[in-house]
């Protein structure tokens, strides 16, 4: 459902570029996604266990020197729970938004040392990458901070992005690979 709207998004934008004088031939879009499964648990003596999918999903719209034009990133991530005898405890019928539908509902902002939500730090970090060609995203300057890699230590996004941003920058520069 959201990579339809994120797919109207990137070919609305598509459109503008070329019926403004940008030049339909040099405007492209792509769009990519990454799956993992690693926060997957095991069943415990105490504990069910949990198959966990993080799927991140990236739509942009480059120029014809590969540079960002426009830049999407949204993040699904599902949590299947089952119990000592592998029965499924989850309401398989609920929905699971993405972490841009949920918004504040997320609730990041509790546990960031900065006071933001997901999505806040995702459109800053979206900000960021337009104008960006593949090998400045692929180059970020990043530090680890408190064991967690890839924080970026950009002037201008240290304030605003506390997240580890390998797997966003992965997925862009595919989406970027994918544009046609």
């Amino acid at each position: 459902m959201k990579m339809k709207k994120v797919l109207a998004l990137v070919l609305a934008l598509a459109l503008l570029f070329a019926f403004t004088g940008c030049g339909a031939t040099s405007v492209k879009s792509g769009m990519a996604s990454l799956t993992t499964i690693s926060k997957s648990k095991d069943l415990a003596p105490d504990a069910n266990g949990f198959a966990q999918t993080a799927t991140i999903m990236a739509a942009v719209t480059v120029d014809g020197s590969g540079k960002v034009l426009s830049v999407s990133i949204d993040m699904s991530q599902v949590k299947v729970e089952f119990d000592k005898d592998g029965k499924i405890v989850t309401d398989k019928t609920k929905e699971m938004p993405t972490k841009k539908e949920l918004g504040k509902a997320y609730g990041m902002s509790k546990a960031s040392s900065i006071g933001r939500d997901w999505f806040e730090e995702i459109a800053d970090l979206e900000k960021w990458m337009v104008g960006k060609t593949t090998d400045q995203i692929s180059n970020m300057k990043v530090k680890e901070v408190d064991g967690t890699p890839g924080i970026p230590a950009e002037t201008d996004l240290t304030s605003k992005v506390t997240i580890s941003v390998g797997d966003f920058q992965k997925v862009v520069v595919k989406a970027i690979a994918n544009a046609k």
